[in-house]
């Protein structure tokens, strides 16, 4: 994956914009280019936000996964797509899938198929999980630097009126008065995109460890996911399993020191208030803790990001949604093994 997008420099300042980095222009006729400086040093608890708008509300996305911005481009209807996506199309030999992000998620439909030249519509191509995939917003903003500390995890409210929005916010965030949320892009492309891959019921115990006797801890911000590996993993014998929905949540229990030995660390990366390197640094850095396994299961698991999570002393790094080879790495270091960083998966472009 390149590396993540920003135009200009940014502050450390926690929720002002990019330094020089201003709103992009709907009506220009260039096409904004995400490329520049990102945040190159693993374990500062900070990210950098894209905000958007879909209808009147504001909408973020962690900058990592935003590979650039692009106009409303003619698609081409692919046979037996889901009812989401708006079809496919070409950019520099790469055919990639559209989303209609707005539809998804049960706001109000604002693109048709085939639909160009929409006065304020811009396609937002994300790269994650090993495939390239567009998403279709109102407009793109700006770009905020500030601390996971700042983003607040999405409140547990009831989903009735709108399940699909509610599963896909991972976090609010508080900017110029506005609130923000943050979309969990990755969860909505699973869903669409990754629906066999995901059906997974429980992972054969190939090494014959003892699961039920081994203690592991799970951070995940995403409400999709963590439903997801939980399930798997319980289903597959990890019986003592403790999930949690964000870093800082899994750092107060780990830190605890209750005397009951921790067999293995499950994280995602990004998560509201601590994400999973500045989880995986305080691990690695206290003297109690730092012989914990810690395995890093995310989509920002790349070639350039993998650095990151060698720099913080990472075990194991993986991508989702690999969920039978994510079971049987835990398996793996729940027996001592030193597995080692994993093999990153090569990206492949999701037609």
């Amino acid at each position: 994956m390149p590396s993540a997008p920003t135009n200009a420099s940014t502050p450390s300042s926690t929720s002002q914009p990019a330094s020089a980095a201003k709103p992009f222009n709907s009506s220009s006729s260039s096409t904004p280019n995400l490329t520049g400086d990102i945040l190159l040093d693993a374990g500062t608890n900070e990210l950098e936000v894209l905000v958007f708008s879909m209808g009147t509300g504001k909408f973020g996305v962690n900058v990592a996964k935003v590979r650039e911005v692009i106009r409303p481009v003619k698609t081409v209807e692919s046979p037996g797509q889901h009812p989401s996506v708006i079809g496919i199309f070409n950019i520099r030999g790469s055919v990639i899938p559209v989303v209609d992000l707005a539809l998804h998620l049960g706001l109000k439909k604002r693109w048709g198929t085939n639909e160009q030249n929409a006065p304020e519509g811009r396609v937002i191509i994300t790269e994650f999980n090993g495939r390239r995939t567009g998403f279709m917003v109102d407009t793109v903003e700006q770009i905020y630097r500030m601390s996971w500390q700042k983003v607040r995890p999405s409140p547990e409210v009831g989903t009735a009126g709108n399940s699909a929005i509610a599963s896909a916010t991972t976090g609010i965030i508080e900017i110029s008065d506005n609130l923000v949320l943050m979309i969990d892009f990755e969860s909505v492309a699973d869903a669409i995109l990754l629906e066999e891959k995901l059906r997974v019921e429980s992972v054969s115990n190939d090494f014959g460890v003892d699961r039920a006797s081994k203690r592991v801890i799970l951070a995940e911000d995403s409400p999709f996911m963590r439903n997801i590996m939980s399930k798997v993993l319980r289903q597959s014998g990890y019986s003592k399993l403790e999930v949690y929905p964000d870093g800082q949540a899994a750092w107060d229990a780990i830190s605890a020191g209750t005397g009951e030995k921790i067999d293995a660390v499950v994280s995602d990366i990004e998560m509201p208030r601590m994400d999973g390197l500045h989880l995986t640094k305080r691990i690695k850095s206290t003297p109690a803790t730092k012989d914990i396994p810690v395995v890093l299961f995310s989509s920002l698991v790349s070639e350039d990001n993998k650095k990151k999570g060698q720099q913080v002393g990472a075990d194991v790094q993986i991508p989702k949604p690999e969920l039978p080879e994510m079971v049987r790495l835990i398996d793996r270091v729940c027996r001592g093994e030193r597995v080692g960083v994993a093999q990153t998966t090569p990206i492949k472009n999701a037609a």
